[in-house]
């Protein structure tokens, strides 16, 4: 069984997520304590939890500690299970992208279909545009097709987000991702929820107004939604090149104009792409798990603690060897034996 310190490196939700995520593709148990244990609430919250549960689900793991607080689990995956249907509420403000992040590697060609309910624009994660947006249209370069359905949006506090996604297939294998190419056109979506539509506009022409001194075709739509749980509003940014894309976002929240939540995303899509990398700061860790399955090369816009983290747990379970080199930007690669 392979033993995982979770307070190791980052000591975030992300050690666990990887770890589930190859536990269930390869097949190899694991227990991991310390679960968080460098958080101000340590242990298992309810959307890590959930993602647990998810792929106990999913590969009919056997499991012990999976309950709100556990330092330590105990995960032993058995084959994984294909043509079944997953209902998750988190209950919370939750982050459905970071479920879905888990999830998606170990459901290629398994005709599984998930709703999740729960926070789909949230601090300190993806939001659902993004995974949208960059996300899945990386890993459609990479050979990986997946539908999503938005259906709520949630905010934090109150969460009360929806989302579907089903179709996960494909036949992915060694890629090479070096470099963003000629830069075609910038899309984005700007939104709102159940807050006056003008906000949407003003992220959307603020950030129009910094990217428009790249000289490339700007396509930021709006989404206005009233009636929904949360309130809330952001907006994502995706910068398509010939070869690649760099994404950013931005999230509103109370007492932040919207003119900044533009900007802010703009500058921060300008400071990555800034970098001469081929993916962006949060891809960059993302894509590291398909990279070390696949075969595959890149280069990130910048090597975080949380990516090198990220590299060590995938170490732990994958015979591959990667190379590693520079840190801002820096260039990934595996190669499987």
């Amino acid at each position: 069984m392979i033993e995982i310190d979770g307070s190791f490196g980052e000591g975030g939700g992300q050690i666990l997520r990887t770890s589930l995520t190859l536990s269930v593709i390869t097949g190899k148990p694991f227990r991991i304590f310390n679960i968080r244990a460098n958080r101000p609430n340590p242990g298992l919250q309810r959307q890590h939890l959930w993602a647990v549960k998810a792929m106990k689900m999913i590969s009919n793991a056997e499991t012990k500690g999976d309950e709100v607080g556990s330092k330590e689990l105990i995960f032993v995956p058995h084959e994984i299970k294909g043509n079944i249907n997953i209902d998750i509420d988190v209950g919370t403000a939750g982050s459905v992208t970071l479920i879905i992040q888990t999830v998606l590697p170990a459901i290629i060609n398994k005709n599984v279909r998930i709703r999740i309910k729960g926070g789909t624009d949230v601090p300190k994660s993806p939001t659902i545009d993004y995974i949208r947006l960059v996300y899945l249209e990386i890993l459609r370069k990479i050979g990986i097709e997946a539908k999503l359905n938005l259906i709520k949006r949630g905010h934090y506090p109150e969460g009360g987000g929806e989302v579907i996604i089903e179709n996960v297939n494909g036949n992915p294998s060694a890629f090479s991702l070096l470099e963003l190419g000629k830069l075609t056109i910038i899309k984005g979506i700007s939104h709102v929820s159940s807050l006056p539509a003008h906000i949407a506009e003003r992220q959307m022409n603020s950030a129009r107004e910094l990217l428009s001194k790249l000289g490339v075709p700007i396509e930021i739509q709006t989404d206005v939604r009233q009636g929904e749980v949360s309130k809330g509003s952001g907006i994502a940014l995706a910068a398509i090149g010939e070869k690649s894309i760099i994404g950013a976002d931005s999230l509103g929240e109370r007492g932040k104009r919207a003119e900044i939540v533009g900007e802010e995303a703009a500058r921060i899509l300008i400071d990555n792409l800034n970098t001469k990398a081929s993916v962006d700061i949060h891809m960059s860790d993302m894509l590291m798990i398909f990279a070390s399955l696949y075969g595959g090369e890149y280069i990130g816009a910048e090597l975080t603690s949380h990516a090198y983290t990220n590299m060590e747990i995938i170490k732990k379970f994958l015979d591959i060897k990667i190379d590693v080199s520079g840190k801002r930007p820096f260039r990934f690669k595996a190669k499987i034996f």
